[in-house]
């Protein structure tokens, strides 16, 4: 066998002097550098794509809860699989958005299918889907596995039925904490049997249309269930024959409402996302009022909502970032339209002074221009921005026209106020815009628009970014979320009926911690009109809830969510402790920040403890026996490093 002769190494060729086992340090060192590059910059706030995870769902600045698949369990109940057969229904049309989750989220369940062996799992996560047919064995065996620790996730009208598909009423819900209010009617034939009747539950038969509007399941937000998507978040569930349920509890996550998120007064407290701990040895629970049918119409929200869902049910603490300063929970703007009747917006602003709030004007100049003096009072005490030149929407225009337009309504202005330079905010007349409209704002230096309820899906501001146009100078939307007076003035409804639905609407904002914006237009605003009757009553209730409650204008509402903006989080969850960082940009501290924690034992209060040395303190402020905000006082610019640690 010839060998190569040492001395020749001088003669070999380059790629032979070098050595394959070189060509592999080298790639070792760059990934090794690149790794150290993209781990300081997690460090610094930066967060790291999660492939297979993300939705468009997803919300900034918080960790990914999809849950391990570890402990895991999918009851494939024979029982109710020979339920609905004997009627004529196929249940693995219900299964398949489970296996479908699964395999998008990259999980795995156990599936069951021997109810023998719900008495061999002591622990874990164990769902229930719409299994309708439970026989009494399962019950016991299902209450002693929750007893012993064991989570349960049931959907539907599980356990509504016998073993042989005899009624057997909601029971075994309420002993999840679900309360049985009834279905929510759609009227049409198909499905307009009761769950007692069923006649036509899981059937194979086309979807219906419901007459019923309140076909969306609208989120709150910030609650153990749900911290993954926005505050008000809208889920169409679609068509399917299954009926939605109400239900009430202690604890809730969503809702099912109409389009524009406005419940049935006879519905106000009932929830369609329930969850429960009813003592530190229990295991958790969680109901859903709708069957897996109900997901094919937007399945990816749906599956986030699974995730954070499973994640809580296997008490892993998660941590996001507040929506709203001082560890409040929701945000309230009142604003007036000025246009007709330009003199009522003084009635207005004494109504709103008396309880200490500086709301938003929105001023139509043509008008404006007739009423200097009451426009210059406002402008000095009050949050003032523009309603156009006149009275004509902007969409449909061409950028030229739209751009003379507020070229002529800050002119307007200029002619009654010298400096106009805090003048950042815009209300188009008619809600009547259009991309155009945005782009001529943003160009202009606009910093926010209060826009139509339809302009984002959930209740909370959204930032609209130009090209070219830097993250501190990006315009807000502030999309209204709350009937306005030309709303309930179609409704016909007298003075205590109008207190009650402005209260009603305002409470349903703060049970979702959204962003709530009553709009109401001077000209229906007259001394003894409906309006101005109801609405010290209105008043009396922010003021009752200002604890929880962020009272602000438009203008303060935009500004903070760019100081919100300037936090960047990232958290790391070890077991049940978490080790989070926090990033603060830009060159001025940030005010009044919080995060919100879940909790992974009911009413158990964390301690935040610094991991560098003069790493300012936090304060714990209680949401409810679940959540708590995590409030600072103030940071530097710079970046702060902390554990939570739950005693």
């Amino acid at each position: 066998m010839q060998t190569e002769d040492p001395s020749g190494f001088e003669n070999r060729p380059a790629y032979r002097r070098i050595g394959t086992y070189l060509i592999g340090l080298i790639v070792l060192v760059m990934a090794v550098s690149v790794f150290a590059y993209l781990s300081s910059m997690q460090v610094l706030g930066w967060q790291m794509p999660q492939f297979g995870l993300n939705t468009p769902f997803g919300a900034p600045g918080g960790n990914t809860s999809t849950p391990v698949s570890k402990g895991l369990y999918l009851y494939v109940s024979p029982n109710t699989r020979s339920y609905f057969s004997s009627i004529g229904g196929n249940y693995d049309r219900l299964l398949a958005p489970w296996r479908a989750y699964g395999k998008q989220r990259q999980i795995s369940f156990k599936e069951i299918t021997d109810p023998q062996e719900l008495r061999n799992i002591s622990e874990g996560v164990l769902i229930l889907p719409s299994a309708v047919a439970l026989s009494e064995q399962e019950r016991v065996d299902l209450q002693a596995y929750r007893t012993q620790g064991g989570a349960i996730l049931a959907t539907w009208a599980s356990g509504t039925r016998n073993e042989k598909g005899e009624w057997a009423g909601w029971q075994f819900l309420e002993g999840l904490g679900a309360i049985s209010k009834g279905e929510i009617a759609q009227g049409a034939p198909a499905a307009a049997a009761s769950v007692a009747s069923a006649a036509s539950l899981a059937s194979a038969t086309s979807p219906v249309s419901p007459t019923s509007l309140a076909r969306y399941l609208i989120l709150d937000g910030e609650t153990p269930l749900t911290h993954s998507q926005a505050a008000g978040q809208r889920i169409w569930l679609g068509n399917a024959s299954e009926s939605l349920l109400r239900f009430s509890g202690k604890a809730g996550a969503a809702r099912i409402m109409d389009w524009g998120r406005v419940q049935d007064a006879e519905r106000k407290n009932e929830a369609a996302v329930l969850y429960a701990e009813p003592s530190a040895e229990s295991g958790r629970s969680a109901v859903f009022a709708f069957a897996e049918s109900a997901w094919e119409a937007q399945p990816y929200p749906i599956y986030s909502l699974v995730d954070d869902t499973l994640s809580w049910l296997q008490r892993r603490p998660a941590l996001v970032r507040a929506a709203w300063p001082e560890g409040k929970y929701a945000a309230q703007i009142i604003e007036m339209d000025t246009e007709q009747g330009f003199p009522n917006a003084l009635r207005f602003a004494a109504m709103i002074r008396s309880i200490s709030y500086r709301g938003s004007f929105y001023m139509l100049t043509s008008v404006a221009r007739q009423f200097p003096e009451e426009t210059k009072t406002l402008a000095r005490d009050y949050d003032v921005g523009y309603h156009g030149d006149v009275h004509e929407g902007f969409k449909g225009q061409s950028a030229g026209q739209q751009e003379k337009r507020l070229n002529t309504m800050r002119a307007d202005m200029k002619s009654i106020i010298n400096d106009t330079a805090a003048l950042t905010g815009f209300r188009a007349p008619l809600e009547a815009y259009d991309d155009t409209t945005q782009l001529m704002l943003q160009k202009a230096g606009f910093l926010h628009h209060l826009t139509d309820p339809g302009s984002t899906e959930g209740r909370l501001p959204a930032f609209v970014k130009l090209d070219g146009v830097s993250n501190d100078k990006a315009m807000v939307l502030l999309p209204r979320t709350q009937r306005d007076d030309l709303n309930l003035s179609k409704e016909q409804l007298d003075v205590e009926q109008t207190k009650q639905a402005l209260i009603a609407d305002a409470e349903t904002s703060r049970q979702m911690g959204a962003l709530g914006i009553l709009s109401v237009h001077s000209q229906n605003f007259e001394e003894n009109s409906t309006l101005a009757q109801a609405f010290p009553a209105y008043l009396a209730y922010l003021t009752a809830n200002r604890n929880t409650i962020w009272l602000a204008s438009a203008t303060q509402v935009a500004n903070w969510w760019h100081e919100r903006d300037r936090l960047k989080l990232s958290s790391t969850v070890k077991g049940r402790r978490i080790e989070f960082d926090m990033t603060i940009t830009g060159d001025k501290p940030l005010e009044n920040a919080s995060l919100i924690l879940m909790l992974p034992q009911k009413g158990q209060l964390p301690s935040v403890l610094g991991l560098k040395i003069g790493t300012p303190k936090a304060s714990i402020k209680r949401i409810d026996d679940y959540r708590v905000a995590i409030v600072f006082d103030a940071l530097e610019p710079g970046n702060y490093a902390y554990q939570v640690v739950f005693n």
